[in-house]
């Protein structure tokens, strides 16, 4: 997953202390379906709902994003763009769904 970065800011937000590359892992199946309720927003009515899901799922999130990017301390999560860790998640999702569709279906005997 090479392809899957995050880059960690100083606190200025524009210079970049470090890139991370994801790291292979697995992702349980719970994780999947909370992470794709986030991107299930068109069936979301406000933004206290948007905001209820993230709350709802962040220490699931931190604690994936903590396995995939390990590189990344703990207090460098401040200094992580929101649109880079959205775009980061949702390419995991999608690396993860195209892992599902490798599985064979039809066993034969």
């Amino acid at each position: 997953m090479k392809d899957i970065k995050l880059t960690v800011y100083e606190d200025d937000m524009e210079t970049v202390k470090k890139e991370c590359e994801a790291n292979m892992v697995k992702i349980p199946f719970g994780i999947v379906r909370k992470l794709m309720r986030l991107f299930n927003v068109e069936n979301l009515d406000s933004v206290s709902q948007l905001l209820n899901v993230v709350m709802e799922s962040w220490d699931t999130v931190i604690g994936l994003l903590d396995r995939i990017f390990p590189d990344i301390e703990k207090d460098e999560w401040d200094y992580v763009d929101i649109s880079e860790m959205v775009r980061a998640i949702y390419a995991l999702l999608k690396f993860a769904f195209a892992e599902m569709v490798k599985i064979p279906t039809e066993s034969k005997n």
